[in-house]
């Protein structure tokens, strides 16, 4: 009962750590060439330690049947999401302004 109560939460939870796949993926393709390679190095470990969080978080929340706690979950998982999609953008920007 407790995973069909809050389906559609979970669901979404789900969709995101599959949305950091597909932007590691994308970050490996685009920039992961000279001259920006160092940032992308840094930028797929950052990445890939936000993905471990994720899961660590999915985890809780499927556990969980406490419905603030699951709420709570998708608002910290959207907010590490969007920052890992902003640097994603901003990748070459960034890779500029700290002169890598």
């Amino acid at each position: 009962m407790g995973y069909s109560r809050f389906k559609l939460p979970k669901t979404v939870l789900s969709t995101i750590s599959a949305l950091y796949v597909f932007l590691m993926i994308a970050t490996y393709i685009l920039y992961y060439k000279e001259p920006v390679i160092v940032c992308a190095e840094r930028m797929l470990i950052a990445q890939g330690f936000a993905m471990v969080i994720q899961i660590i978080l999915n985890y809780i929340a499927y556990r969980s049947k406490n419905k603030v706690v699951i709420l709570t979950i998708i608002f910290i998982s959207t907010m590490l999401f969007l920052g890992a999609l902003s640097g994603f953008f901003n990748l070459g920007l960034m890779c500029e302004f700290y002169g890598y």
